[in-house]
This record gives C-alpha cells, sequence and structure tokens, in this order.
C-alpha cells in the first residue's frame, strides 16, 4: 500500500550566504522549480491467508512511470505504467492492467499535507500454481474486470526547524549538515475494490481506514553532495469494511471493523549536484489486522523502491513574484 510521498531524501550544495536559513543547516531554493522522473513498485497488492490456503492478487504492473513538478510549498505528479518499461505488459501471460495516479503535496513550516487519487484495472493471481496445474508458458488465472479506486490524506508534523521536510519530498530546499526530527503522521484512507465481471457472487468493498504513529528520519550529509537517510514509523489504526456480494436473487451485505498494524523502515541514498539530482530509496513496509469474526488475516509486506533523476530551472520571474507575496501574506 502505497503512498505518493517519501520520508527519506536530502540534498545539500555549496552554501550561498544569501539563501541559507536556520544556522547554515538549511538552503531554500525559492527560485528554482524542480522537476524529476522517477520508477517505482508503489502498486497496491492484496494478500489474504487463511489456516490452509493463501491467496496473493498483483497487478500486471510491476514499475510505475512518474513525474513530478516542485516549486517552494507546492508539489504536483501524475503515475502510471505504460507498457515499454521493462516488467509490464506481458499481457498474454498476466493480463491487460491500466493504472493511473495523481497527487499533490503542500508543505509548509512544520506541517505537511499530501492528497493522492490512484485507479487500477486488471488484475491476476500471482500464486496461481496453489490452485491450478499450470504448464510452462500457460497464463496465469486472470480477473480482467477487477478495479481498485482509492483516495488518501496523510498529514504530518515535524518539530525540528533544522530538519527541512521540503528536501525530503520536493527538492526545494536543501538540508546543508546533518540533521533529524520526530514526524508524527496522520494517515485517512478512502478505498473501493470491486469485481465488475457479471458472474454471480461477485463482491464490491467499501474501505475506510485511519491510522496514527510517530516516526523519526535523520539525513547525514557528506561534503554537501551526497547524503544517506534513515527512518522509520509505526502506527495503529482502524478499518471499517462494508462488503457487499452480487447473488441471483439479491445483494448480501456485511461489515466489519478491525483493528490494523501499519509499520515501515526506511533509507536512501543520493547525489546532488549544481542542477542535477538523483537517488535511490528503499521501504520495508508491512501490515497486517485479522478480518472481524474470522480466522482470515490480511498480509501486506512489502519491499518499495523509488528510482529518481531530476533537475532543477529557475523559475519564471511572475511565478516567483507571485508565489513569493502569497507565502508573505498568507504562510508567515
Amino acid at each position: 500500500m502505497s503512498f505518493l510521498f517519501f520520508f527519506f531524501t536530502s540534498m545539500a550544495q555549496t552554501q550561498d550566504s544569501t539563501s541559507i536559513i536556520q544556522d547554515g543547516w538549511i538552503e531554500k531554493m525559492s527560485d528554482k522549480i524542480a522537476m524529476d522522473l522517477s520508477l517505482n513498485n508503489a502498486y497496491e497488492v492484496f494478500e489474504v491467508r487463511t489456516p490452509n490456503q493463501r491467496t496473493v492478487i498483483h497487478p500486471n504492473a510491476a514499475t510505475n512511470l512518474r513525474y513530478n513538478l516542485n516549486y517552494r510549498f507546492l508539489s504536483v505528479g501524475f503515475s502510471m505504467a505504460p507498457n515499454f518499461i521493462p516488467g509490464n505488459g506481458d499481457e498474454d501471460l498476466k493480463g491487460e492492467t491500466k493504472s493511473f495516479g495523481l497527487g499533490t503535496t503542500l508543505i509548509f513550516k512544520h506541517s505537511f499535507f499530501e492528497v493522492s487519487y490512484n485507479r487500477v484495472k486488471g488484475y491476476y493471481l500471482d500464486n496461481t500454481d496453489d490452485f491450478a496445474v499450470r504448464g510452462p508458458g500457460d497464463p496465469y488465472i486472470q480477473f480482467p474486470d477487477l478495479r481498485y479506486t482509492g483516495f488518501s490524506l496523510t498529514s504530518g508534523y515535524y518539530n525540528n526547524s533544522r530538519f527541512s521536510f521540503k528536501s525530503l519530498t520536493s527538492q526545494t530546499e536543501r538540508q546543508l549538515k546533518s540533521a533529524g526530527s520526530f514526524i508524527p503522521v496522520f494517515n485517512l484512507r478512502y478505498y473501493i475494490v470491486d469485481d465488475t465481471s457479471e458472474t454471480p457472487g461477485t463482491q464490491k468493498s467499501n474501505n475506510w481506514e485511519t491510522s496514527i504513529g510517530p516516526g523519526y528520519a535523520y539525513t547525514f550529509v557528506a561534503n554537501k553532495k551526497y547524503y544517506v537517510s534513515l527512518g522509520g514509523q509505526a502506527q495503529i489504526g482502524y478499518l471499517h469494511t462494508k462488503l457487499t456480494t452480487r447473488l441471483n436473487t439479491a445483494d448480501v451485505i456485511s461489515n466489519q471493523d478491525n483493528l490494523l498494524f501499519r509499520w515501515d523502515g526506511k533509507a536512501g541514498i543520493g547525489y546532488n549536484g549544481d542542477r542535477f539530482y538523483s537517488g535511490l530509496y528503499a521501504t520495508l513496509s508491512g501490515t497486517q489486522y485479522r478480518q472481524e469474526n474470522t480466522t482470515v488475516r490480511n498480509h501486506d509486506t512489502r519491499v518499495f523502491y523509488h528510482l529518481f533523476l531530476g533537475i532543477r530551472l529557475k523559475a519564471p520571474d511572475y511565478l516567483e513574484r507571485k508565489v513569493g507575496d502569497f507565502e508573505d501574506k498568507y504562510l508567515k
């Protein structure tokens, strides 16, 4: 499960006495727009376990391509999974998947907010061999009409003014000296999983999820151009699910309320030059809950990666002036 911001990246570069704040720990990039392309595997996976069975459902989209545009406190981006990327598009074997995502992040002096929307259509049963005899080259069991639609809001607070959260997500600031911060985070998520095929017995689930928990991140900066970032987070949450089963006679509706646990361990390494920046992040993430009044457990333990390359360009004078006036009026 994925959320469209990353905690652990930092930028460092030659100091500019006109832009350094907080005793030299942070350098603002208020006159530049940052743009980057990235590859990641932040796609939705469903895994359900019972005492005698395990079901793992994947989309046929191993790699997402994402574009971000960042300026001062605002970051916007979109993602998709084009077939020309290796690992995507083997439709004869795993079926067709269509996916699209949008995200916006607002970062203020000590707080941040991220809103994202994602939709995916077309999945396959990753452990098909556990349910059917499949010879070499035979296709996996496929669910072409299984759809996922999700909306999420993430908000958080960071208490250390010498720690740049903007450098973690939008590269509109740079961390010039090593620093860390306590980062409690709150998540609100609504998502729908719907099998829209016309087969009797298909199901649709509407899910509301909230979670909250502490986190911490620290960025080690060396020679003002290299960095390593480490951090972790633990959350406890609540998940309400409305499950609709479509039968020939009528729809059967049931409700569940579940307590869930989530944790993340993150690491990043990267380089920052005068105009270009790049990095590679890895996240080990786990989520678990038991479905109410059943022996079924939902698991999601995965390793995510995020590989990116970006460039900074001079912002147009008009944009710099207008956004600067907005910040002076509303964000000081």
